[in-house]
Order: C-alpha cells, then sequence, then structure tokens
C-alpha cells in the first residue's frame, strides 16, 4: 500500500491496494474543507428547488435546509462534485490504468467536521507474459491480377450499369418485382409486416424463407397469398415460430438488362476509349487491392497468433468496454445514414443484445490481441518518442504544426496513453511481420475490424417501405 501527496492543499488524499486478479482498491479521503465546498456546490445547485416557510423560494439557508429535511440531503450532489475529481487525480498519482468504469464505489463516513472517505474498486490492465513471436507465419497468396479477376471485375461493372426493364411475363429468380404486401398472424395485421410500391429482388432472400419462392412464376396483376412460418428464433418472440399469411399484389415485374462488355462499355464506365485499356488499368488496381489485402490478412493472422501465443488473464470488463466502444461507434456511424438507432434494429430484425453478441469474437480477438502486441513492445523495449507521437497525430488530423501544438496541449493523459499504446502496438506488429514467415497453409477467414452494417436496400434505409421482418 502506498500514500500519495495531495493535489490540491486540503482536499483529498488517496492510498491503494492491490487485489486479486488484476483489481485494485482505492481508499480517497476528501479533507474537512474539500467536502464542505461540494456541499456548497450542491446548495447552490439545489436550493430554488425549496420553499420553506418565511423564506423567498431559494433564499433559504442551507442550515435551515439541513435542518428540515435531514443533514444528508445535499450529500448526494456533494459527493458527485468531488469524488470524479478526486478520483481521477487519484489514479494519476497512483499511475492506475483502469480498463472500466470502477467496479464498486463504497461511501464510508462522512461529515463536515471529518470530510469523507470513499472505497473504489477497479479493473486494471492484465500482466502479460509472451515467447516464441519471431518466425511466425502466415498463408501466401498471390497478388497478380489473374484473368479471371479481371473477367469479375468487368462483370460487376456490367451489373452496376444494369437496365432495369418491364417484362410481360413470370417472374423469375433474379427478377425486381414490385408489390404491396400485407401480412397476418392469428389473422391480425402484425406490425412492420406491411409495404406498398416495394421493390423485391426474387432470390436476395430478404425476406424470410419460403416468401420469395411463392413469388416465382407469378405476372403482374395476380393476387398472392404467400404462406410462411417465422422462424423459431425469430427475435420477435410475439412472431417466432408462427405460421403467417400474406396477401400480396404483383404491381410490376423488371429484368435486368445488361450491356455488352465491348469498346463503348469501356468508354461510358471509364476513362478508357476501348477495352483493352480498361482492362489494363482493372488489372493495376486489382494486383495494389490483392497486394493491400495481403498485408492485411498477413497483419491479423499474426495478430491472432500472438493473441494465442499471449499468457494472460483478461478481466471480462476490458470485453465490455471494448463492446461499448464498439456500440457507440456503431450508433454515431448510423445517426451519420441520418437514421435512428431504434428504426434501423426494427428493419434489419436485430435487437441490441444480438447485435452486441454479434460482435463478440472480434471484440475479444481485438482486445487480446492488443494486449499481445503490447507485451511484445515491452518486451522489445519499445518506445514512443515526441516526434513519432506527432506524426501519428499529424497522419489521423492533417493538421498544420499550430493546429497540432494546440490539439497535443488539450489530450489529457488518459487519452495520450491510449494513443501511445495504439503507435506501440503498430511497431510491434512490424517487428512481428517483418521476422515472419509466408507458407503454404490454408487461408483461415481473417478478423477485420467491425464496422456498423448498412443494409444494402436503400428504400428500406429511407424509410420508403415497411419490410417485412426477414431472418
Amino acid at each position: 500500500m502506498s500514500k500519495s501527496s495531495k493535489s490540491k492543499p486540503l482536499q483529498f488524499t488517496s492510498e491503494f491496494e492491490k487485489l486479486e486478479k488484476n483489481k485494485v482498491k482505492l481508499t480517497i479521503t476528501i479533507s474537512p474543507e474539500g467536502f464542505r465546498e461540494g456541499l456548497v456546490k450542491a446548495y447552490n445547485k439545489n436550493k430554488h428547488y425549496f420553499d420553506l416557510p418565511g423564506f423567498r423560494k431559494g433564499k433559504a439557508p442551507r442550515k435551515m435546509i439541513e435542518q428540515m429535511y435531514g443533514r444528508e440531503v445535499f450529500h448526494e450532489d456533494a459527493i458527485n462534485f468531488i469524488l470524479p475529481e478526486a478520483y481521477e487525480q487519484s489514479l494519476e498519482q497512483h499511475n492506475i490504468d483502469p480498463v472500466y468504469k470502477p467496479e464498486e464505489i463504497e461511501p464510508g463516513p462522512m461529515s463536515e467536521a471529518t470530510g469523507a472517505i470513499f472505497y473504489v474498486q477497479v479493473y486494471v490492465r492484465p500482466e502479460v507474459t509472451i515467447d516464441g513471436y519471431h518466425g511466425l507465419t502466415y498463408p501466401k497468396m498471390e497478388t497478380e491480377a489473374t484473368e479471371a479477376d479481371i473477367q469479375d471485375a468487368l462483370r460487376a461493372e456490367q451489373e452496376k450499369n444494369a437496365r432495369q426493364i418491364s417484362v410481360e411475363r413470370a417472374a423469375e429468380t433474379g427478377d425486381i418485382v414490385t408489390i404491396n404486401f400485407t401480412g397476418y398472424a392469428d389473422g391480425e395485421a402484425f406490425e412492420g409486416g406491411s409495404g406498398q410500391d416495394f421493390d423485391l429482388t426474387l432470390g436476395s432472400n430478404q425476406f424470410i424463407p419460403g416468401f420469395e419462392d411463392q413469388l416465382v412464376g407469378r405476372n403482374v396483376g395476380d393476387d398472392v397469398k404467400v404462406e410462411v412460418t417465422f422462424p423459431e428464433d425469430y427475435s420477435h418472440e410475439t412472431l417466432a415460430g408462427k405460421p403467417a399469411t400474406f396477401e400480396v399484389e404483383i404491381l410490376d415485374v423488371k429484368a435486368k438488362e445488361l450491356p455488352e462488355i465491348d469498346d463503348d462499355f469501356a468508354d461510358e464506365v471509364s476513362k478508357f476509349s476501348n477495352l483493352a485499356e480498361y482492362k489494363e488499368d482493372l488489372s493495376k488496381s486489382i494486383t495494389e487491392r490483392k497486394t493491400s489485402q495481403l498485408e492485411s490478412t498477413k497483419r491479423s493472422h499474426l495478430a491472432r497468433q500472438l493473441a494465442q501465443l499471449a499468457v494472460m488473464e483478461v478481466p471480462e470488463v476490458m470485453y465490455t468496454a471494448r463492446q461499448d466502444e464498439m456500440w457507440e461507434s456503431f450508433t454515431r456511424q448510423i445517426q451519420s445514414y441520418g437514421m435512428d438507432v431504434e428504426s434501423y434494429l426494427r428493419f434489419s430484425n436485430m435487437t441490441e443484445e444480438v447485435m452486441r453478441a454479434s460482435w463478440m469474437e472480434q471484440n475479444k480477438f481485438e482486445v487480446d490481441s492488443q494486449l499481445a502486441l503490447e507485451a511484445v513492445a515491452a518486451k522489445e523495449a519499445m518506445e514512443v518518442n515526441e516526434e513519432e507521437f506527432r506524426q501519428h497525430l499529424k497522419e489521423m488530423t492533417n493538421f498544420e504544426e499550430d493546429a497540432l501544438d494546440k490539439f497535443i496541449e488539450s489530450i489529457t493523459p488518459p487519452r495520450r496513453r491510449d494513443m501511445e499504446r495504439d503507435i506501440l502496438c503498430k511497431k510491434a506488429l512490424d517487428v512481428v511481420a517483418d521476422k515472419a514467415v509466408a507458407v503454404d497453409e490454408p487461408m483461415t477467414t481473417p478478423v477485420t475490424p467491425i464496422s456498423a452494417p448498412v443494409s444494402g436496400d436503400e428504400d428500406v434505409i429511407e424509410g420508403e417501405a415497411e419490410e417485412v421482418p426477414n431472418e
């Protein structure tokens, strides 16, 4: 157990002790002066809520309010004023790096005469040991563009430039049918099960299993009763496992008309006037992409091995913290598309719990691999100098020198530690990658950073039709 010096005269002192499993306990003692300062702030914040006889509202003295409502009436808000700052400064004094918000905060005795005591338990980064990270292997991968690659790219561009034309025949798989539909379960129409002028590509599996198949072979003007059963694991419990009937009206059947891949096509979709030059440019782009993909796959393959090599006991709250970060990032991204999260989840037949669960593997990989890379950096005695830190921020922000200086001054110590960790992890992975060996081995599915999933159906995203919940 160690004792700190006071960061502010007569405000607080703190001491800490290590507990089991990467947890520490802080004992924070707020001085009487500090506690009284918090009470004054709490009183000023809340005094206008109190209406005492003989006093205008908001003018009653603190002592009178405490006599009427109890001495502890302002304690909670006083704690909220003084404890966060004392907690943050205590972490900095003892060089404690928490991985999540406090696990437990237990108040001790408190009064104006003696001050206040708080006991805070918090998880910290685990100790990690690692060996054997030189000479790791990764799968070989060809980076030169093949003729098949080029043809695939041409077909993709052909699909992008396809026209949709109405046809006078029965609908086939791959066609786009425009429909009105209403769904019924137990004889009642259910929420989210109807739409007007909805474009559905048959075979896209956008709707629940069996729905699209029953529209194949139908013609414009047909009224179709589609009989389906919702999956047992359907996220809306009221419909899970239930049979349902959809009344569907076929309004239009459209087929894709693909352009010919020739010189005119190249001139239309690219900056080149003939197909040969366009294919040559595609070859260069594909080679660059495959080279970049090889490097990304190599690094994630090595990071996965490092996570398996590391000996550590990771606090579960580290994964929780990462999940929270991912959820906040997802929320911001969805909002950037002009949607609210609740609408997106409803249209995607998802819940927050299901989405978080789908991220868990990636989440654990990112936490474990970062800890492993930090251990490599420590073992290699790596450091981040000021020039490296500035260059890292410059690449992130594109700030010029004056703006960069101001930005660096605004960075809090915890945020700077996180940034320096990122730099150290990159340097560590550079060393591991430099000593890695390419071998002929099966390619595993690379783990890649998660981004918020966004539906490809713009009609549904923009809310032009209510999408029937899919699987």
